[in-house]
Order: structure tokens, then sequence, then C-alpha cells
């Protein structure tokens, strides 16, 4: 829906700091479109680095919260970047299904079955990230059951920021079809 923008190396500041962050050096069609802004580029940029590399929340959970986000706001773009790194963080596929075909944990619904093949720990980063993005209010009982387990104020922050982010993220891929993924289906793990 916009142009996506792929400087050259050495033609745009912000461009080159976001390829050095890449594994592989090579800019992504999400990175294409916010370089249509290079304020916002910088800004996203450095969100995306305390979200992601600069977080104390455990790993997993972090990459839970992300998957989560992808799948209630439908965002495939974002979740194939994310199960190669969840899985690379111990994520069996089992668990990968489990995470993308479980109902919305909402004041609407019913709690994950007790036969979950998740920890206590990821299944309250679910139910909260489910709160969070379908009703934006979270239930106290949700909010304690994550914070239980997390190490203080600072990883409860970085949770709840984290939700918060990659619900943008979410937003700008589906709203602006980044990949040509937009009316495409979060996949299924095999």
């Amino acid at each position: 829906r916009v142009p996506y923008l792929f400087p050259e190396p050495g033609a745009s500041e912000i461009g080159d700091t976001i390829r050095s962050r890449r594994g592989n050096g090579q800019l992504l069609e999400l990175d294409g479109v916010v370089l249509n802004s290079e304020p916002l580029a910088k800004a996203w940029n450095e969100v995306g680095l305390a979200l992601r590399d600069f977080n104390t929340i455990p790993a997993d959970m972090r990459e839970v919260l992300i998957l989560r986000c992808a799948v209630l706001n439908n965002a495939a773009f974002e979740w194939i970047q994310h199960e190669p790194i969840a899985r690379s963080l111990g994520l069996t596929t089992a668990q990968l299904l489990e995470i993308r075909l479980l109902p919305p944990l909402t004041s609407s619904s019913s709690s994950p079955s007790p036969s979950s093949l998740l920890p206590p720990a990821l299944l309250a980063a679910i139910a909260f990230a489910d709160y969070s993005t379908k009703e934006v209010k979270v239930p106290k009982a949700v909010f304690d059951a994550l914070r239980g387990h997390l190490k203080g104020d600072r990883e409860m922050v970085e949770a709840v920021a984290t939700v918060a982010g990659y619900n943008m993220v979410g937003r700008v891929l589906v709203a602006l079809d980044v990949g040509g993924m937009e009316g495409v289906d979060v996949p299924i793990p095999k």
C-alpha cells in the first residue's frame, strides 16, 4: 500500500543501523515500510531493540507474547518472523500449535485446558496478551498471575510493553499489507 524504501548501504544512517541489526544484513519489507518516515524508523528501531534485546523477561515468554499478538491480529508476517526464534528457544511444534490455535482467553471465554502442553508461566503470558489485546483492560487476577512468574516491576513493565509494542507492529503489518500478507492467515505450525 506504500512503497518499500530500501536505501543502498551508506545512503541512509537509519537504514544502515537497521541493516546492521538484522542477522543477515538485509532489510525486511517491514523495514522498507517504516523507512518511508526516517524519524519513525529511528524510534521504531530503538523501541524494537528495547523490547527484543534489552528486556529482562524470559526469552521464551517474550516470544510467546509476540506470537500471541500475531495470532490475535492475524499478522502472518509477524508470526513467520518469530516462530523460528521461538523454536530456537525450545518451544515445540505441539506448543506452537497450542499458542496458534487456542481461542482468545477473555471474559467471554473459558480458561485453557488443564492438559496444556505449556507451563503455567507461558499460559499466564497468553492470558495476559489476550486480555490486553482484545479487551485492553486486564483483570487483576490475570495481571497478578503473570506478575507471579516475573521478577519485579521491571519485568512486568517489559511484558506489558512487549504486548503493546507487538500489537502496534501487527497493526502496521496488516494495515499496510506488508509482504502482501494482509489476507493471509497465521500459519499452522508443522
